[in-house]
């Protein structure tokens, strides 16, 4: 199914090549879920592991997606993607274009942004990200996400419950 072109190499996008794999599949589905005020600045991030002549594979892409989600919670990642991106674009604009290899730079990063930022425990006690989140409304239920997953797969062709299977 084309999508459409791509608004800066105008090739064009093919979703249903993106669902045949497996890994993009599922980083698409990651994505979907997290609402775009932390999809959209992890996105961003994730481009800067590209290497200079080469893509970044889905399978990596996931992976590194699933590695950042894990660095804090989400108010604190937000803002701390956003300025890692910025900076990395600012150094490879005076000519440093190295990807980055690890998320150590982030996690420097999101030190001096929220030097308390951490990982919430898992716990009924701990329930401030979920609380915070519900307050912004930036955030949706798992629930919420995998029903709009399984009716964005419906609207292209796709049964959510044999695509489960099929993993």
């Amino acid at each position: 199914m084309k999508l459409g072109r791509c608004p800066i190499c105008h090739s064009h996008l093919h979703l249903d090549a993106l669902i045949q794999d497996d890994a993009g599949s599922e980083l698409l589905g990651l994505l979907s879920g997290l609402g775009r005020p932390l999809a959209r600045p992890l996105v961003q991030y994730l481009a800067l592991f590209r290497p200079a002549k080469s893509d970044l594979s889905n399978a990596r892409a996931l992976k590194l997606a699933q590695e950042t989600l894990e660095v804090a919670d989400r108010d604190s990642l937000v803002a701390a993607l956003q300025d890692t991106v910025r900076s990395i674009q600012e150094k490879r604009q005076r000519g440093q274009v190295q990807p980055l290899k690890n998320h150590n730079y982030l996690k420097q990063v999101l030190a001096s942004v929220a030097p308390d930022a951490r990982k919430p425990a898992a716990g009924p006690d701990n329930n401030r990200s979920t609380v915070t989140e519900k307050k912004q409304g930036m955030e949706e239920s798992s629930e919420e996400a995998q029903r709009k997953w399984e009716a964005s797969m419906r609207r292209l062709g796709v049964d959510p419950e044999e695509y489960k299977t099929r993993k």
